[in-house]
């Protein structure tokens, strides 16, 4: 609008080149569009061709009041859509810019203007460096990142589901339809022992000789574990081939009948390997494990949680044994059977492994969980502590500091708020905080929050 002050302008430029600057920094392709847009046919354009270029992320720079007229047709664009202000040169005499003021009206046009389908939007404000502007917006680069990376990924389900898990069924038109990932049925067990056979002996002997170097001490049979490391390298060589990303892998079933083993050394070498594997075959598992790989740059795993111990208001995260190595403490991983051996001695379960058994090291811990038809999420945060503390050998970690959304929750209203929502029984965890990334995810899928839900001895509606 004309009759301000033109020295938003000027700001316009710097920042233009401290975006260019970010831009490296942060890893996202920049452009801007150099001249004001003063009139709704010109908003028009750039709109057009914003979304032409199959923008992701558009920017409204607010160098002075800008009329509602502009705002709301760049709006309409198909990308997510930002806001940002600048903060006023002076603070006394005329208004220079009203900046702030414009932005208050544009965030109130992309509620109320577009009331049957509201506008997503975030707003920024000040200089690149400021605190309302580059902690918000890498924010969203890394959660616009992670939403860019599942569109058209591709998950593969190797065999089925584990034996009556029937709370880890999904449907994948609604996963492809809310996340863009595109899930693949109908690969079998056979199939990978198929593929193993066609890996040379040589290749499988180097990657064993490394494997069983890589474990402060070995405690089971070096031939199920070259079976293992065979399964491993064919379920690798398949996601090369066929461009998958992650799978979600039957671990046990059919390996137990045909092969005498458990695949939780094979998942944890390929989530070593940054092929995302989730245990017995639960898809939204092996998805929310794969975000989290996105958001941290870190391998992840699977876990239980068997347990809770209201003195430290703890939970313990454990598993079988299939997470990588790199997730091992101080005292590092041992190979061995897999616990169910122990009360299974003269059956096919009898020696049945390998797995990876570890303790977590001290580290922030995130647990994110998409459920429903990927539709709803939770996440909770805290600390693993005490390697010492008394645990089941598998891979695990006991976890307190417990937070559930960002804020303090006790053991007991966190097993509550689980159990009374009807959440799955896996736990996707990567040893980092994580959280910040996750929320802002879910605002721009349309996710909705798990309801927290303290405990009472008695139930509530």
């Amino acid at each position: 609008m004309p009759y301000f002050s033109a020295e938003g302008l000027s700001l316009f430029n710097k920042h233009c080149r401290d975006l260019a600057d970010l831009s490296k920094e942060m890893d996202f392709d920049f452009t801007f569009y150099k001249d004001p847009v003063t009139n709704q046919q010109e908003a028009g354009k750039i709109r057009k061709e914003a979304d032409s270029k199959d923008t992701d992320f558009l920017i409204l720079y607010h160098p002075t009041y800008i009329s509602g007229d502009i705002s709301y047709e760049l709006m309409k664009s198909k990308a997510y859509f930002g806001l940002w202000a600048a903060r006023e040169p002076r603070n006394s005499g005329a208004l220079p810019l009203a900046s702030f003021v414009c932005l208050n009206q544009n965030t109130s046009i992309a509620g109320h203007y577009f009331k049957h389908n509201k506008k997503k939007i975030k707003w920024f404000f000040g200089d690149i460096e400021d605190k309302y502007f580059k902690p918000r917006f890498e924010i969203t680069i890394k959660a616009l990142s992670a939403i860019n990376n599942l569109k058209d990924v591709k998950i593969a389900q190797i065999g089925r589901i584990a034996e009556g898990f029937r709370n880890m069924y999904y449907d994948e038109r609604d996963i492809y339809g809310t996340l863009g990932v595109d899930v693949v049925r109908d690969i079998s067990i056979e199939e990978v022992l198929a593929k193993g056979q066609e890996i040379g002996s040589k290749e499988v002997e180097t990657v064993f000789k490394r494997v069983y170097g890589s474990f402060a001490e070995v405690k089971f049979d070096k031939e199920k574990i070259k079976d293992t490391v065979r399964v491993y390298l064919a379920v690798k060589k398949m996601c090369q081939d066929n461009n998958f990303s992650a799978v979600a892998f039957d671990c046990a079933s059919k390996l137990v009948v045909l092969k005498s083993i458990i695949g939780c050394l094979s998942n944890s070498l390929l989530n070593s390997d940054g092929i995302t594997a989730g245990c017995e075959g639960d898809m939204l598992s092996t998805i929310s494990s794969y975000i989290l790989k996105l958001f941290s740059g870190m391998p992840t795993a699977v876990s239980d949680m068997p347990a809770f111990d209201d003195n430290d208001n703890s939970v313990l995260l454990w598993h079988c044994g299939s997470a990588p190595l790199e997730m091992a403490g101080t005292c590092g991983a041992i190979c061995r059977n897999v616990y169910r051996s122990d009360f299974a001695k003269g059956t096919e379960f009898d020696n049945l492994g390998p797995i990876t058994d570890m303790v977590y090291p001290k580290s922030d811990v995130t647990v994110f969980r998409l459920t429903g038809e990927s539709d709803y999420y939770y996440y909770f945060t805290g600390k693993s502590f005490n390697e010492k503390k008394e645990s089941w050998y598998g891979n695990r970690g006991w976890i307190n500091e417990l937070k559930l959304y960002g804020k303090p929750v006790r053991a007991i209203d966190l097993i509550n708020t689980i159990l009374i929502n009807n959440i799955q029984h896996h736990y996707p965890v990567v040893l980092k905080d994580v959280s910040k990334y996750i929320d802002e995810f879910a605002y721009w899928l349309g996710l909705k929050r798990v309801k927290r839900l303290g405990y009472e001895d008695f139930l509530y509606p």
